[in-house]
């Protein structure tokens, strides 16, 4: 690096500042150098005798890094200095020993004993070398990921500060990854435990919403079922009306079929009345034809025709007896049966009204059934209408499920590669039979 600067003042050769400057200062003339301060003396390891009348070259390596030669940049630069008045530029020097270690030089262009001449300030750049060799050291392990090493070997107090900031630095991010390391683990573990948990509750969801579905069919065909029950029950129950109904109307029949037969016994019992008085007529003729007879016989002759005619009315009213007397044998047996018939329709209606009494009971159970039948075939309806939304949201929730556990596998790979992201540092030292690093301090100049 050169730079020019026009227009400066270059310090005299009996400046105060020349004698006791902590940077070294000597003058080149002609190539030789024919003065220098104390300092100069210092950083190059020379007597003022060896320094004074050596030629530029002794304090500078052959080439310089950019392969060129020194002597032949020594001439340009002072070339440039004497036509720019000051010249600043980053040197390779040699101390006596032969180690080399980076300068900045400055040049001024002056006069010395009447003779251009070039005035040549040196300020030691090795530790400053050292700390950015410390630095540049250290950040590559960091860039390699190792916050195992902090900068050991102190540098000169000048420099102190920055090594100790490095570390501090160092130091907070090796706690920050860490931190972040630990954090990626139990995310990772936490991450494991949900995705496990995720894939179970995903399964459990799948048989559960299957089991649901299953179980709203079957309800389904269950609820049709007890709505078909529910309308033959009422349908039962109508029918038990209509035959209660018709039971009742039997009675009634049954009523008036024995109010007949009870009119047609009174009825029989009238004739068979008459009938005893025909035949006690009968009997008063048949007496009164008996005694005509007699009554003709004292007669004679005379009372012949009579007495034929009294045969003839006896004889009709043995007749009339005689069928008075069939009669009332039959009306008797007629009587009778009729009597059994009463006591059998009386029977009847008897049974009639206990089947009624029954049909009635069945009817008021059949009804009872019916109104529970309905009841159930609501409650069914309703069980089966929560069955069904418990179906939708347990596919609902299988859904979510399943949107969950691609969420947390995607948050275990997203886990995993912060793991593998932390992984890259190194934040404890590795056990290795020497230090990696070695620092320079000030006082190692050779």
């Amino acid at each position: 690096m050169r730079t020019i600067i026009r227009h400066h003042r270059a310090p005299s050769v009996g400046d105060v500042y020349y004698a006791n400057s902590p940077d070294a200062i000597y003058v080149i003339q002609d190539g030789i150098y024919v003065d220098c301060n104390p300092a100069a003396l210092a950083l190059f390891g020379y007597a003022r005798e060896e320094f004074v009348g050596a030629t530029a070259g002794i304090t500078s390596p052959e080439r310089q890094d950019c392969g060129t030669p020194t002597e032949t940049l020594i001439r340009r630069r002072v070339e440039e200095s004497q036509r720019g008045g000051v010249l600043r530029f980053r040197w390779r020097c040699t101390r006596r020993g032969g180690a080399d270690f980076p300068a900045m030089m400055m040049l001024f262009a002056t006069r010395w004993r009447g003779r251009p001449a070039t005035i040549v300030t040196c300020s030691d750049l090795s530790d400053v070398a050292s700390m950015v060799t410390a630095l540049s050291d250290g950040l590559g392990r960091l860039a390699q990921g190792d916050l195992s090493r902090p900068l050991e070997d102190r540098l000169i107090e000048q420099y102190e500060p920055v090594r100790a900031a490095y570390n501090r630095l160092l130091g907070d991010l090796r706690q920050m990854v860490g931190a972040v390391g630990e954090t990626a683990r139990a995310i990772d573990g936490d991450t494991r435990e949900i995705r496990d948990a995720a894939d179970a509750l995903s399964g459990r969801t799948e048989r559960q919403a299957a089991a649901l579905e299953q179980s709203a069919a079957a309800l389904d065909q269950l609820t049709r079922s007890v709505a078909t029950s529910a309308d033959d029950s009422a349908r039962a129950d109508r029918l038990a009306a209509e035959a209660s109904a018709e039971a009742a109307a039997s009675g009634a029949v049954a009523q008036q079929a024995i109010a007949a037969m009870t009119g047609i016994e009174r009825s029989g019992s009238e004739i068979g009345e008459i009938i005893a008085l025909i035949d006690g007529i009968a009997f008063q003729t048949n007496l009164l034809a008996l005694n005509a007879g007699v009554e003709a016989a004292r007669a004679g002759d005379a009372g012949r025709g009579f007495a034929v005619v009294a045969q003839e009315v006896r004889a009709l009213a043995q007749r009339s007896a005689t069928a008075a007397s069939e009669v009332k044998a039959q009306i008797a047996a007629a009587t009778g049966e009729i009597g059994a018939g009463v006591r059998l329709v009386g029977e009847t209606a008897a049974a009639l009204r206990q089947i009624l009494a029954r049909v009635e009971d069945v009817r008021g159970l059949v009804g009872e059934v019916a109104v529970s039948a309905r009841e159930q075939a609501r409650g069914i309806a309703q069980v089966n209408s929560a069955i069904a939304e418990m179906s939708r949201m347990t596919q609902e929730n299988a859904a979510m499920a399943e949107q969950t556990n691609a969420a947390t596998h995607g948050l275990a790979e997203r886990a995993a590669t912060l793991g593998g992201q932390v992984g890259r540092f190194r934040l404890a030292a590795a056990e290795s039979p020497g230090r990696v690093v070695t620092l320079r301090s000030r006082s190692a100049r050779g």
